[in-house]
């Protein structure tokens, strides 16, 4: 039988259109893959760049860096470039290899995000900035480099904000585990950096302002005492008055909590649950006014408090602690002090905490040498001596230990604050994390909190049928102090049986928030349920326990508390700075064991 000359010629046409379409996807899988080869190597010359970038910055070689950031954004602008053509847009739609074409195009073009907007502008400004250059000379700091820089800083971390918002939406489900891991190594840089950056430019909004960039200002400075613990760091143990103008800076004045005779009322009407809380001491004493852990409030007392014995206008507070005067002659080196000794890094905690009160009996005496150190430190940095990279470091320490703490009567500046750890604010939750905090308060009349150690945990888990998140908080105490406390130690340190404490005993009050519009479900220790006051403050509720304890003694207590605004097990926990803390985040949580 003859072929039929038509439906031949059909089946020719059909076999040359299939067998084009075969040489097409061909052509563009080769392209593609060819694209997606150099784009990976382009991608994979990044990462010894970082490196260099981050040893020549750390070196201070400004010059080897720019050459690295120049590197690095040809590499990033050719990736992204190889991945970001139609036919690679169009291969995004192809089952099983399209999730990853997409992850791999969004990661390059992140990348050269990073390296265009975030890495060459900053280095650009560095020289503009240098530590050693920015420091004070002769009691002024020269703020014209940092104004200058603070634009492009601006720039970068707003930049930094979209490319760390365009990562995280990238997809993996369906990704090579190998793009997965890349995806997550460049959302762990994202999270390791942006802290920096975010300070840069924090820094760049408030520090010309609170230096007196735009006129004069008043600084309180609070040295607090965490020997006798308060919810913010520590007893108010002295007060320092700094005035700034045009960069320049001094010490205008300095005054003791003596000065200030404890008030029939409160300075300001408090929040409601503060006084409920804590009491109207918060109010009236200047040395409790950081008893509410909410460090705006703390601040607006203290301001208060110091305007209405000495008049004139605060501008800002400021609250620090031993531990940072710690970190910061770790850059300045030893200070001189009354009397003639010296303070270094590795005794000035020990000599303000302890020595001093026995070497000066009197509270007054004991105020004026903690004036003396912070008057000596303060001269120290302001000279100039102090290595400014060690310095900035201290600092940075300090502030992410929680023990400095900055308010603003600015509200430009203030909002900057609020948003960070300087700022004191009670723990910020959102769905993905409860915020939880623990914060001490002395109750026993002395200094016994040299001798306290701290471990405070939190567990978080899903263990109830509704799937709501439970949080367990742990606190163990321990007095460290020794056996014979109650005779050995001097009664100022004591307390001697002020407020019924016996001599030698810590007696601590502590208070436990849970994450905004969450619950308390128990306050126990060991099998039973321990005697505490539930309450609430600004939507969080609030386990508020006291524990004493006799030289040696060690008490655990845990409070059980429901996440109920969180839709996963995790927390972030904040707790009062102290000397002898720990603390562990994230705990795997046995749900046998949980209230329920």
């Amino acid at each position: 039988m003859e072929s039929n000359p038509a439906i031949s010629k059909r089946r020719r046409v059909i076999s040359l259109t299939v067998a084009a379409l075969v040489l097409l996807i061909a052509a563009v899988v080769g392209w593609i893959g060819i694209r997606g080869l150099i784009a990976k190597q382009e991608l994979q010359a990044i990462n010894p760049l970082v490196t260099k970038i981050e040893a020549s910055v750390g070196s201070g070689d400004l010059g080897a860096a720019r050459t690295a950031a120049r590197q690095l954004e040809a590499h990033a602008r050719l990736a992204a470039g190889l991945t970001d053509d139609p036919l690679w847009r169009a291969a995004e739609v192809v089952p099983l290899a399209g999730a990853n074409l997409a992850a791999v195009r969004q990661l390059a073009a992140a990348t050269e995000a990073v390296s265009s907007r975030v890495v060459t502008p900053l280095i650009a400004v560095s020289a503009s900035v240098d530590l050693e250059k920015f420091k004070p000379v002769g009691g002024r700091l020269d703020l014209a480099p940092l104004v200058q820089a603070a634009p492009a800083v601006l720039r970068a971390q707003a930049a930094l904000s979209d490319v760390d918002r365009s990562v995280s939406a990238i997809r993996t489900g369906d990704t090579l585990g190998v793009v997965t891991d890349a995806v997550t190594r460049v959302r762990n840089a994202i999270n390791r950096v942006s802290p920096t950056i975010t300070a840069l430019a924090n820094s760049a909004r408030v520090l010309p302002g609170m230096l007196g960039a735009d006129g004069p200002r008043n600084i309180l400075l609070l040295t607090q005492n965490p020997a006798e613990l308060r919810a913010t760091g520590g007893l108010v143990g002295s007060l320092t008055l700094i005035h700034t103008d045009g960069g320049a800076f001094s010490i205008v004045a300095q005054a003791s909590t003596t000065d200030f005779p404890p008030l029939a009322s409160p300075v300001m009407p408090l929040p409601a649950a503060t006084e409920g809380l804590y009491g109207s001491v918060v109010g009236r004493y200047v040395q409790d006014v950081g008893a509410t852990p909410y460090f705006p409030v703390t601040a607006k007392l203290a301001a208060m408090m110091w305007t209405g014995k000495f008049g004139g206008t605060i501008d800002g507070v400021v609250a620090i602690d031993p531990v940072t005067i710690q970190y910061i002659l770790k850059a300045t080196g030893p200070v001189k002090v009354a009397g003639g000794r010296q303070l270094y890094a590795g005794n000035v905690v020990r000599i303000l905490l302890s020595d001093s009160y026995r070497d000066y009996s009197a509270p007054r005496a004991q105020d004026a040498f903690f004036a003396s150190t912070a008057s000596a430190v303060f001269s120290k940095v302001a000279s100039g001596s102090a290595d400014a990279t060690r310095l900035v470091r201290a600092l940075g320490q300090a502030g992410a230990e929680r023990r400095v703490l900055i308010w603003s009567s600015h509200p430009s500046e203030q909002a900057v604050f609020a948003a960070t750890t300087l700022g004191g604010g009670l723990p910020a939750s959102s769905p993905q994390v409860a915020g939880i905090g623990v914060y001490f308060n002395d109750a026993t009349g002395g200094k016994m909190d040299y001798y306290l150690k701290s471990t405070v945990s939190v567990a978080t888990g899903v263990c109830r049928a509704d799937r709501i998140p439970t949080s367990r908080v742990t606190v163990s105490l321990t007095n460290g102090a020794p056996a014979d406390a109650g005779t050995s130690l001097p009664a100022y340190v004591t307390g001697s049986g002020m407020f019924g404490v016996p001599p030698g005993t810590v007696r601590t009050r502590v208070a436990v928030y849970g994450p905004k519009d969450g619950l308390l479900i128990a306050t126990s220790s060991g099998k039973a349920l321990y005697p505490t006051r539930a309450a609430t403050d600004t939507g969080r509720p609030v386990s508020l326990f006291t524990v004493d304890l006799k030289p040696g003694a060690s008490r655990t207590i845990v409070v059980d508390l429901l996440d109920v605004a969180q839709k996963a097990p995790h927390a972030q926990l904040t707790v009062t700075p102290s000397l002898g803390g720990t603390v562990s985040q994230n705990v795997a949580l046995a749900c046998d064991s949980t209230v329920k």
